[in-house]
């Protein structure tokens, strides 16, 4: 019988720290909500379907325009976008409303 164990670490940033991981969630926060309008626009305009791989697929020219966005890691930023398509696949299903933009207070990332 194996038994497995967890362990949990708590991190004390200092206020520096603190003040970088703040806008960084800004930044994603603002990314979530440029995904959701892109793929609102994107549709209402064009009639085009904007699904996953596309918009992660965006992301290094995304990055080389958006400069403030390089210091994040690129597996991040697909999270984000992942976060994205979630909720609109479960729009999709029907098991929820449709995605709305965020405030950064709100987003919890």
């Amino acid at each position: 019988m194996v038994t497995t164990r967890r362990i949990t670490f708590k991190l004390y940033p200092n206020r520096q720290q603190e003040k970088t991981l703040h806008y960084w969630r800004k930044l994603h926060c603002a990314l979530y909500n440029a995904a959701v309008y892109n793929r609102k626009t994107q549709y209402q305009k064009f009639g085009h379907s904007v699904n996953y791989l596309e918009q992660q697929n965006c992301l290094p020219e995304f990055k080389e325009v958006w400069t403030e966005y390089k210091p994040l890691g690129s597996h991040a930023l697909q999270a984000t976008l992942k976060r994205v398509d979630f909720a609109f696949s479960r729009f999709f299903k029907g098991l929820g409303g449709y995605p709305k933009f965020k405030a950064s207070c709100r987003y919890g990332g």
